[in-house]
């Protein structure tokens, strides 16, 4: 009886073996399965681990940030941040004219006139050029002039400035003053604009010219569009210089006038003239009698013989000059 209870329970042990077998390899498959899905979940992790390694060897090899600055010592307020460079301001391209007037007694206005246009003259072509110069009148009555010059700015500044003193030793004044400006800025830029492309197109014909070789006709139609545009830019090159001319080289225009005078030496002169001529009008007046009466004798002796011959007639016609009918006297009344 023990015997067969032992068999029995050996037999349920072995069958219980074989159950934890499979149950045992499912659980391997689980833990298998659960592995791969670990796999990809650790290469996540890994990435991350390497960005962030990446990060740290970025960071220590930049360079450290700048500290920033030390406060102020107590007592003194904090500096102000440097400022921002400013733009660069825009040329301006200006061209200046003045005019001053001038008033110096008559026999002094020629030499300060001549002394101003040597003093340009002697200054040379670089800094002062004698543009125009007029006078007319009598130094004795009244007489002006005006001089026109073109001046380097710096060089007219000091120019102007002697102008006041010499004509105070001349015994005269300044009377007038006066400046304009002309704004030269767009016109230069336009030409210089228009200058740099017709020379790219001039460039641009001339390897046209040099490598394609072609027709006669087609050569000569490009030497002719060649031309035409080195004469546009000699002609803007021309303009261009007369502009920076009259911008490097300002204008001064100045008028000189003698001062009034109450007895002018000519006050007179129209009386003596007068005089003068006194004898002279009245035969004048005789040869244009004379002229009158010559010229009217032919028409006088013509009119005196048509005279005489009208009343000729008019005596053989009876006194009378038409044949009207005599009416009978009337009789005498009873």
């Amino acid at each position: 009886m023990r015997a067969l209870i032992l068999c029995l329970a050996l037999t349920a042990l072995a069958a219980c073996g074989q159950q934890s077998a499979p149950s045992n390899a499912a659980m391997d498959s689980r833990s298998g399965f659960a592995g791969g899905e670990a796999g990809p979940m650790g290469g996540v992790g890994v990435a991350r681990e390497e960005a962030q390694a990446i990060d740290a060897a970025v960071s220590q090899d930049a360079p450290p940030a700048s500290p920033p600055p030390p406060p102020p010592p107590p007592g003194q307020p904090a500096a102000e941040p440097a400022p921002a460079p400013a733009a660069q301001a825009p040329v301006a391209y200006l061209a200046y004219s003045y005019q001053v007037g001038l008033e110096v007694p008559g026999p002094r206005l020629t030499g300060l006139m001549d002394a101003h246009a040597q003093a340009c003259v002697a200054a040379g072509p670089r800094l002062c050029q004698l543009i125009g110069s007029q006078r007319q009148g009598d130094p004795e009555a009244y007489i002006s002039g005006n001089l026109q010059i073109r001046g380097e700015p710096a060089w007219l500044r000091g120019f102007m400035g002697r102008l006041e003193s010499d004509a105070d030793q001349a015994g005269g004044r300044v009377q007038a003053r006066s400046t304009t400006t002309e704004d030269l800025t767009r016109a230069i830029v336009d030409t210089e604009a228009s200058l740099r492309a017709r020379r790219t197109l001039r460039d641009r014909l001339q390897a046209l010219l040099a490598s394609r070789p072609g027709r006669l006709s087609d050569l000569l139609e490009v030497e002719r569009e060649l031309a035409r545009v080195q004469a546009e830019i000699d002609a803007t090159q021309s303009n261009l210089a007369v502009m920076r001319t009259r911008v490097d080289m300002s204008a001064l225009s100045i008028s000189y006038e003698s001062q009034p005078r109450s007895v002018a030496a000519g006050t007179f002169t129209p009386l003596r003239n007068a005089l003068a001529g006194f004898v002279s009008v009245v035969v004048q007046g005789v040869a244009i009698i004379i002229t009158l009466i010559a010229g009217l004798l032919p028409f006088a002796l013509l009119l005196w013989l048509i005279g005489w011959l009208l009343l000729g007639w008019r005596k053989r016609r009876g006194g009378r000059f038409f044949n009207r009918p005599q009416t009978p006297p009337a009789p005498p009344a009873s």
